[in-house]
Protein backbone atom coordinates (compact mmCIF):
# COMPACT_ATOMS: atom_id res chain seq x y z
CA UNK A 1 0.00 0.00 0.00
CA UNK A 2 1.46 3.22 -1.32
CA UNK A 3 1.04 6.17 1.21
CA UNK A 4 1.57 9.96 0.64
CA UNK A 5 4.56 10.83 2.44
CA UNK A 6 3.57 14.06 4.86
CA UNK A 7 6.19 15.91 6.88
CA UNK A 8 4.89 18.25 9.89
CA UNK A 9 6.87 21.39 10.99
CA UNK A 10 6.12 23.05 14.62
CA UNK A 11 6.75 26.86 14.24
CA UNK A 12 8.04 28.90 17.63
CA UNK A 13 11.00 30.66 19.51
CA UNK A 14 9.36 28.52 22.87
CA UNK A 15 9.44 25.03 21.04
CA UNK A 16 13.40 25.41 20.25
CA UNK A 17 14.33 26.75 23.39
CA UNK A 18 12.60 24.52 25.27
CA UNK A 19 10.05 26.57 27.08
CA UNK A 20 6.90 24.63 25.69
CA UNK A 21 6.30 21.01 24.88
CA UNK A 22 4.66 20.36 21.48
CA UNK A 23 1.76 18.21 21.41
CA UNK A 24 0.49 19.53 18.24
CA UNK A 25 2.81 17.17 16.49
CA UNK A 26 2.30 14.47 18.42
CA UNK A 27 -1.17 14.88 17.88
CA UNK A 28 -1.38 15.42 13.81
CA UNK A 29 1.03 12.55 12.90
CA UNK A 30 -1.41 10.32 15.20
CA UNK A 31 -4.54 12.11 12.81
CA UNK A 32 -2.63 11.68 9.61
CA UNK A 33 -1.12 8.36 9.77
CA UNK A 34 -4.89 6.97 11.11
CA UNK A 35 -6.10 9.02 7.52
CA UNK A 36 -3.46 7.39 5.47
CA UNK A 37 -0.24 9.21 5.55
CA UNK A 38 3.38 8.10 6.04
CA UNK A 39 4.79 10.89 8.24
CA UNK A 40 8.43 10.87 7.40
CA UNK A 41 9.69 13.51 9.52
CA UNK A 42 8.61 15.69 12.45
CA UNK A 43 10.99 19.13 12.64
CA UNK A 44 10.76 22.37 15.21
CA UNK A 45 12.09 25.75 13.89
CA UNK A 46 12.16 29.37 15.38
CA UNK A 47 10.37 32.37 14.52
CA UNK A 48 12.79 34.05 12.17
CA UNK A 49 11.57 34.41 8.85
CA UNK A 50 14.91 33.04 6.96
CA UNK A 51 14.89 30.31 9.08
CA UNK A 52 11.57 29.09 8.46
CA UNK A 53 11.70 29.90 5.02
CA UNK A 54 13.70 27.19 4.60
CA UNK A 55 12.36 24.50 6.84
CA UNK A 56 9.24 25.21 4.60
CA UNK A 57 11.18 25.34 1.51
CA UNK A 58 12.98 21.82 2.95
CA UNK A 59 10.14 19.64 3.97
CA UNK A 60 8.02 20.63 0.60
CA UNK A 61 10.82 19.83 -1.02
CA UNK A 62 10.50 16.79 0.58
CA UNK A 63 6.48 15.89 1.22
CA UNK A 64 3.59 15.55 -1.00
CA UNK A 65 1.90 17.21 2.41
CA UNK A 66 3.20 19.90 4.59
CA UNK A 67 1.19 20.70 8.00
CA UNK A 68 2.66 23.60 10.02
CA UNK A 69 1.28 24.74 13.09
CA UNK A 70 2.17 28.08 15.10
CA UNK A 71 3.24 31.49 13.83
CA UNK A 72 -0.43 32.82 12.70
CA UNK A 73 -0.98 35.01 15.43
CA UNK A 74 -1.44 39.04 15.83
CA UNK A 75 2.32 40.14 16.82
CA UNK A 76 5.36 41.02 14.81
CA UNK A 77 6.97 37.64 15.89
CA UNK A 78 3.97 35.49 14.01
CA UNK A 79 5.85 35.12 10.19
CA UNK A 80 3.94 32.22 8.93
CA UNK A 81 2.38 34.02 6.30
CA UNK A 82 5.31 35.87 5.37
CA UNK A 83 7.58 32.98 4.70
CA UNK A 84 4.49 30.75 3.44
CA UNK A 85 4.18 33.55 0.25
CA UNK A 86 7.85 33.48 -0.43
CA UNK A 87 8.13 29.90 -0.33
CA UNK A 88 5.19 30.04 -2.71
CA UNK A 89 6.32 32.63 -4.93
CA UNK A 90 3.21 35.20 -4.53
CA UNK A 91 2.20 37.94 -2.67
CA UNK A 92 0.06 38.41 0.85
CA UNK A 93 -3.33 39.96 0.67
CA UNK A 94 -6.26 40.70 2.61
CA UNK A 95 -8.76 38.14 2.45
CA UNK A 96 -12.36 40.04 3.09
CA UNK A 97 -13.45 36.74 4.19
CA UNK A 98 -11.07 36.17 6.51
CA UNK A 99 -11.30 39.34 8.41
CA UNK A 100 -14.99 39.41 8.51
CA UNK A 101 -14.88 36.19 10.75
CA UNK A 102 -11.81 38.08 12.79
CA UNK A 103 -13.93 41.18 13.35
CA UNK A 104 -16.90 38.29 13.99
CA UNK A 105 -15.01 36.21 16.32
CA UNK A 106 -13.79 39.60 17.97
CA UNK A 107 -17.26 40.58 18.68
CA UNK A 108 -18.07 37.38 20.57
CA UNK A 109 -14.97 37.68 22.79
CA UNK A 110 -15.28 41.06 23.54
CA UNK A 111 -18.89 42.42 22.81
CA UNK A 112 -18.72 45.77 21.64
CA UNK A 113 -15.01 46.83 20.66
CA UNK A 114 -13.46 46.47 17.44
CA UNK A 115 -10.33 44.39 16.59
CA UNK A 116 -6.80 45.62 17.85
CA UNK A 117 -5.65 47.11 14.21
CA UNK A 118 -2.65 44.39 14.68
CA UNK A 119 -5.32 41.65 14.67
CA UNK A 120 -5.91 42.79 10.91
CA UNK A 121 -2.57 40.93 9.42
CA UNK A 122 -4.48 37.94 10.57
CA UNK A 123 -6.23 38.38 7.29
CA UNK A 124 -3.31 38.59 5.22
CA UNK A 125 -3.11 35.13 3.13
CA UNK A 126 -1.08 34.24 0.06
CA UNK A 127 -2.51 34.77 -3.04
CA UNK A 128 -4.52 31.79 -4.27
CA UNK A 129 -4.00 30.20 -0.82
CA UNK A 130 -7.33 28.42 0.42
CA UNK A 131 -9.06 30.25 3.95
CA UNK A 132 -8.99 27.55 6.62
CA UNK A 133 -12.08 28.38 9.16
CA UNK A 134 -11.21 28.76 13.26
CA UNK A 135 -14.01 28.73 15.11
CA UNK A 136 -11.83 28.49 18.44
CA UNK A 137 -9.53 31.87 17.92
CA UNK A 138 -9.20 34.76 15.50
CA UNK A 139 -6.28 33.09 13.16
CA UNK A 140 -7.57 31.60 10.48
CA UNK A 141 -5.54 28.84 8.80
CA UNK A 142 -4.21 28.44 5.40
CA UNK A 143 -4.22 25.87 2.71
CA UNK A 144 -2.14 26.26 -0.65
CA UNK A 145 0.06 24.36 -3.35
CA UNK A 146 3.30 24.42 -4.24
CA UNK A 147 4.22 22.28 -7.25
CA UNK A 148 2.75 18.79 -6.15
CA UNK A 149 2.94 19.40 -2.50
CA UNK A 150 -0.04 20.94 -0.13
CA UNK A 151 1.39 23.04 2.86
CA UNK A 152 -1.24 23.23 5.47
CA UNK A 153 -1.17 25.85 8.26
CA UNK A 154 -2.88 26.05 11.70
CA UNK A 155 -2.92 28.17 14.55
CA UNK A 156 -0.08 26.72 17.43
CA UNK A 157 -2.96 26.99 19.94
CA UNK A 158 -3.61 23.46 20.81
CA UNK A 159 -7.28 23.86 21.29
CA UNK A 160 -7.87 25.31 18.30
CA UNK A 161 -5.45 23.50 15.96
CA UNK A 162 -6.87 20.07 17.18
CA UNK A 163 -10.67 21.40 15.85
CA UNK A 164 -8.77 23.08 12.85
CA UNK A 165 -7.08 19.55 12.14
CA UNK A 166 -10.41 17.70 12.15
CA UNK A 167 -11.49 20.05 9.06
CA UNK A 168 -8.81 19.42 7.78
CA UNK A 169 -8.43 15.71 7.63
CA UNK A 170 -11.72 15.54 6.48
CA UNK A 171 -11.08 17.64 3.03
CA UNK A 172 -7.76 15.59 2.32
CA UNK A 173 -9.19 12.85 0.53
CA UNK A 174 -10.01 15.91 -2.42
CA UNK A 175 -6.67 16.83 -2.53
CA UNK A 176 -5.24 13.03 -2.67
CA UNK A 177 -7.47 10.93 -4.79
CA UNK A 178 -6.89 7.36 -4.08
CA UNK A 179 -6.01 7.87 -0.50
CA UNK A 180 -6.88 4.81 1.21
CA UNK A 181 -7.27 4.40 5.13
CA UNK A 182 -5.19 1.85 6.83
CA UNK A 183 -5.61 -0.45 9.77
CA UNK A 184 -4.09 0.56 12.67
CA UNK A 185 -3.54 -2.04 15.50
CA UNK A 186 -1.50 -2.30 18.50
CA UNK A 187 -0.28 -5.02 21.07
CA UNK A 188 0.66 -4.01 24.72
CA UNK A 189 3.16 -6.48 26.41
CA UNK A 190 4.17 -6.26 30.07
CA UNK A 191 7.17 -8.28 32.08
CA UNK A 192 9.29 -8.27 29.05
CA UNK A 193 11.97 -5.97 28.01
CA UNK A 194 12.86 -4.91 24.11
CA UNK A 195 15.75 -7.16 23.14
CA UNK A 196 13.61 -10.35 24.22
CA UNK A 197 11.25 -8.87 22.11
CA UNK A 198 13.31 -8.54 19.11
CA UNK A 199 14.39 -11.99 19.70
CA UNK A 200 11.10 -13.39 19.30
CA UNK A 201 10.31 -10.48 16.41
CA UNK A 202 13.31 -11.57 14.03
CA UNK A 203 12.52 -10.35 10.86
CA UNK A 204 9.14 -8.84 11.49
CA UNK A 205 9.99 -5.46 11.44
CA UNK A 206 10.70 -5.49 7.86
CA UNK A 207 8.86 -3.87 5.21
CA UNK A 208 6.55 -0.68 4.95
CA UNK A 209 3.27 -2.73 4.66
CA UNK A 210 2.42 -3.50 7.33
CA UNK A 211 5.27 -1.43 8.86
CA UNK A 212 5.74 -2.21 12.58
CA UNK A 213 7.66 -0.60 15.45
CA UNK A 214 8.13 -1.20 19.11
CA UNK A 215 7.83 1.68 21.73
CA UNK A 216 8.71 1.80 25.24
CA UNK A 217 6.50 3.36 27.68
CA UNK A 218 7.37 5.02 31.26
CA UNK A 219 4.06 3.53 31.93
CA UNK A 220 5.87 -0.10 31.46
CA UNK A 221 4.82 -1.37 29.11
CA UNK A 222 6.02 -2.14 25.56
CA UNK A 223 3.33 -1.08 22.13
CA UNK A 224 4.04 -3.42 19.15
CA UNK A 225 1.99 -0.94 16.15
CA UNK A 226 1.05 -2.36 12.97
CA UNK A 227 0.17 0.41 10.53
CA UNK A 228 -0.88 -1.19 6.19
CA UNK A 229 -3.08 -2.47 4.34
CA UNK A 230 -6.10 -4.41 6.38
CA UNK A 231 -5.17 -7.84 5.26
CA UNK A 232 -1.36 -7.13 5.20
CA UNK A 233 -2.11 -6.26 9.44
CA UNK A 234 -3.90 -9.13 9.99
CA UNK A 235 -1.77 -10.91 8.91
CA UNK A 236 1.16 -10.01 10.68
CA UNK A 237 -1.11 -9.30 13.28
CA UNK A 238 -1.42 -12.96 13.83
CA UNK A 239 2.01 -14.24 13.88
CA UNK A 240 3.04 -11.25 16.60
CA UNK A 241 0.36 -12.29 18.24
CA UNK A 242 1.91 -15.90 18.41
CA UNK A 243 5.35 -14.79 19.25
CA UNK A 244 4.49 -12.48 22.27
CA UNK A 245 1.45 -14.20 23.50
CA UNK A 246 3.29 -15.01 27.33
CA UNK A 247 3.72 -11.19 27.73
CA UNK A 248 0.18 -9.73 25.86
CA UNK A 249 -2.13 -7.53 28.06
CA UNK A 250 -5.61 -7.71 27.39
CA UNK A 251 -5.76 -3.32 27.53
CA UNK A 252 -3.58 -0.92 26.74
CA UNK A 253 -1.38 -0.72 29.54
CA UNK A 254 -1.38 -2.22 33.03
CA UNK A 255 -3.63 -0.57 35.43
CA UNK A 256 -6.17 -0.61 32.41
CA UNK A 257 -5.53 -4.50 32.38
CA UNK A 258 -5.37 -5.10 36.23
CA UNK A 259 -9.47 -3.20 36.55
CA UNK A 260 -11.24 -5.67 34.15
CA UNK A 261 -9.21 -8.62 35.37
CA UNK A 262 -10.27 -7.74 38.50
CA UNK A 263 -13.86 -6.70 38.11
CA UNK A 264 -13.98 -10.39 35.84
CA UNK A 265 -13.11 -12.39 39.06
CA UNK A 266 -15.45 -10.55 41.12
CA UNK A 267 -12.31 -9.39 43.23
CA UNK A 268 -11.33 -6.32 45.02
CA UNK A 269 -7.68 -4.67 45.75
CA UNK A 270 -6.63 -2.18 47.90
CA UNK A 271 -3.25 0.07 47.88
CA UNK A 272 -0.79 0.64 50.68
CA UNK A 273 1.35 3.38 49.82
CA UNK A 274 5.12 5.06 51.01
CA UNK A 275 6.74 6.49 48.58
CA UNK A 276 4.27 6.42 46.03
CA UNK A 277 2.18 8.88 47.80
CA UNK A 278 -0.98 7.59 46.52
CA UNK A 279 -0.20 7.46 43.14
CA UNK A 280 -0.82 3.80 42.45
CA UNK A 281 -4.52 4.25 43.77
CA UNK A 282 -4.32 6.83 41.44
CA UNK A 283 -3.17 5.26 38.46
CA UNK A 284 -6.43 2.26 38.96
CA UNK A 285 -8.62 4.94 39.48
CA UNK A 286 -8.63 6.53 36.41
CA UNK A 287 -9.39 3.46 34.69
CA UNK A 288 -13.46 3.21 33.99
CA UNK A 289 -14.59 0.65 36.21
CA UNK A 290 -12.49 0.98 38.71
CA UNK A 291 -15.31 1.95 41.57
CA UNK A 292 -16.69 -1.95 41.00
CA UNK A 293 -13.02 -3.38 42.35
CA UNK A 294 -11.29 -0.17 44.50
CA UNK A 295 -12.74 0.33 47.41
CA UNK A 296 -10.46 1.95 49.84
CA UNK A 297 -6.53 2.92 49.65
CA UNK A 298 -3.83 3.96 52.35
CA UNK A 299 -0.97 6.19 52.35
CA UNK A 300 1.27 5.12 55.16
CA UNK A 301 4.32 7.71 55.02
CA UNK A 302 5.45 7.90 58.12
CA UNK A 303 7.00 4.60 60.19
CA UNK A 304 4.25 5.24 62.92
CA UNK A 305 1.78 5.14 60.38
CA UNK A 306 2.39 1.91 59.21
CA UNK A 307 2.67 0.51 62.59
CA UNK A 308 -0.98 2.16 63.45
CA UNK A 309 -2.74 1.58 60.27
CA UNK A 310 -1.22 -1.48 58.88
CA UNK A 311 0.26 -3.49 61.87
CA UNK A 312 3.33 -3.28 60.63
CA UNK A 313 5.79 -4.69 63.30
CA UNK A 314 8.12 -2.44 65.20
CA UNK A 315 10.68 -4.18 64.23
CA UNK A 316 9.89 -4.31 60.56
CA UNK A 317 9.37 -0.45 60.30
CA UNK A 318 12.79 0.49 61.71
CA UNK A 319 13.69 -0.98 58.49
CA UNK A 320 11.19 0.82 56.30
CA UNK A 321 12.50 0.03 52.67
CA UNK A 322 13.10 -3.56 53.30
CA UNK A 323 11.64 -6.69 52.25
CA UNK A 324 10.12 -7.61 55.31
CA UNK A 325 8.39 -3.60 55.92
CA UNK A 326 6.33 -4.09 52.12
CA UNK A 327 5.49 -7.47 52.85
CA UNK A 328 3.92 -6.57 56.05
CA UNK A 329 1.98 -3.25 54.66
CA UNK A 330 0.63 -5.87 51.69
CA UNK A 331 -0.41 -7.73 54.24
CA UNK A 332 -2.28 -5.72 56.57
CA UNK A 333 -3.83 -3.51 54.00
CA UNK A 334 -5.50 -7.06 53.00
CA UNK A 335 -6.14 -8.17 56.33
CA UNK A 336 -8.00 -4.70 57.27
CA UNK A 337 -9.87 -3.39 54.75
CA UNK A 338 -11.02 -7.46 53.54
CA UNK A 339 -9.89 -6.49 50.23
CA UNK A 340 -9.05 -9.78 47.90
CA UNK A 341 -5.65 -8.34 46.42
CA UNK A 342 -3.15 -5.50 48.07
CA UNK A 343 -0.38 -3.76 46.07
CA UNK A 344 2.34 -2.32 48.86
CA UNK A 345 5.27 0.23 48.19
CA UNK A 346 8.13 1.90 50.22
CA UNK A 347 11.14 2.88 48.94
CA UNK A 348 13.75 5.92 49.26
CA UNK A 349 12.58 8.35 46.24
CA UNK A 350 15.15 10.96 46.78
CA UNK A 351 16.76 13.01 45.98
CA UNK A 352 18.68 13.28 49.63
CA UNK A 353 19.32 10.26 52.41
CA UNK A 354 20.37 7.77 50.47
CA UNK A 355 23.70 6.32 51.80
CA UNK A 356 26.06 3.02 50.17
CA UNK A 357 23.89 -0.10 51.71
CA UNK A 358 20.05 1.78 50.72
CA UNK A 359 21.03 4.22 47.57
CA UNK A 360 18.59 6.70 46.36
CA UNK A 361 15.75 4.81 43.95
CA UNK A 362 15.84 1.60 46.04
CA UNK A 363 12.62 0.81 45.94
CA UNK A 364 10.42 -2.75 47.46
CA UNK A 365 6.95 -3.32 46.35
CA UNK A 366 4.70 -6.50 46.84
CA UNK A 367 1.62 -7.88 46.30
CA UNK A 368 -0.99 -10.24 49.04
CA UNK A 369 -3.24 -12.04 48.15
CA UNK A 370 -5.34 -15.58 49.54
CA UNK A 371 -2.03 -17.60 48.43
CA UNK A 372 0.07 -15.27 50.14
CA UNK A 373 2.49 -12.14 49.27
CA UNK A 374 4.77 -11.95 46.32
CA UNK A 375 7.93 -9.14 46.88
CA UNK A 376 10.71 -8.08 44.67
CA UNK A 377 13.26 -4.68 44.78
CA UNK A 378 14.58 -2.80 42.35
CA UNK A 379 16.81 0.43 41.88
CA UNK A 380 15.65 3.12 39.16
CA UNK A 381 17.42 5.61 38.65
CA UNK A 382 16.55 9.35 38.02
CA UNK A 383 14.29 12.52 39.87
CA UNK A 384 12.41 11.91 42.63
CA UNK A 385 9.29 12.34 40.27
CA UNK A 386 10.59 9.40 37.62
CA UNK A 387 11.68 7.08 40.92
CA UNK A 388 8.39 7.16 41.80
CA UNK A 389 6.68 7.04 38.50
CA UNK A 390 8.45 4.04 37.88
CA UNK A 391 7.65 2.37 41.76
CA UNK A 392 4.61 3.13 40.86
CA UNK A 393 4.96 0.91 37.54
CA UNK A 394 6.70 -2.31 39.52
CA UNK A 395 3.62 -2.04 41.60
CA UNK A 396 1.15 -2.59 39.03
CA UNK A 397 3.81 -5.05 37.00
CA UNK A 398 3.84 -7.42 39.77
CA UNK A 399 0.02 -7.20 40.47
CA UNK A 400 -0.32 -7.67 36.78
CA UNK A 401 1.64 -10.84 36.86
CA UNK A 402 0.19 -12.14 40.32
CA UNK A 403 -3.18 -11.99 38.16
CA UNK A 404 -1.47 -13.30 35.27
CA UNK A 405 -0.17 -16.11 36.84
CA UNK A 406 -3.29 -17.36 38.86
CA UNK A 407 -4.78 -18.01 35.72
CA UNK A 408 -2.77 -20.90 35.00
CA UNK A 409 -1.11 -21.87 38.15
CA UNK A 410 -3.01 -21.92 41.56
CA UNK A 411 -1.31 -19.28 44.34
CA UNK A 412 0.24 -17.31 41.77
CA UNK A 413 4.21 -16.67 40.76
CA UNK A 414 6.35 -17.78 43.29
CA UNK A 415 7.38 -15.15 45.90
CA UNK A 416 10.64 -13.16 45.14
CA UNK A 417 10.62 -14.00 41.63
CA UNK A 418 11.77 -11.43 39.75
CA UNK A 419 11.08 -10.47 35.70
CA UNK A 420 14.68 -8.66 35.12
CA UNK A 421 14.57 -7.77 31.23
CA UNK A 422 11.84 -4.76 32.20
CA UNK A 423 13.18 -1.51 31.38
CA UNK A 424 13.61 0.80 34.11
Amino acid sequence: MSRPRARLLSIGDELVNGRTVDTNATHLARCLTDAGFLVVGIAAVGDGHGALATALTAAADDADLVVCTGGLGPTDDDRTRAALAEVVGVSLVEDAGAWKAIRRRWALLRPGQEPSPSNRRQALVPTGAEVLANDRGTAPGLLVRRAQTWIACLPGVPHEMIAMAERLIRILPRRFPGLVVPRVAELYLAGVGESLVQEHLYGQFDGEDPQVGITVSESGHLVLRVVGAPAAVRARLAILRRKVRPWLLPAPGLAASIIPTLAARSLTITTAESCTVGLVAAALGSVPGASAVLHEALVAYAPEAKRRRLGVAQAAVQEVVSQACVEAMARGARRRTGADVAVATTGLAGPGGGSPDLPVGTVWVAVADIHGVQSRSVRIDGSRARVQSRAVTEALLITWERLAASRTARGGIIAGKAVNDVPR
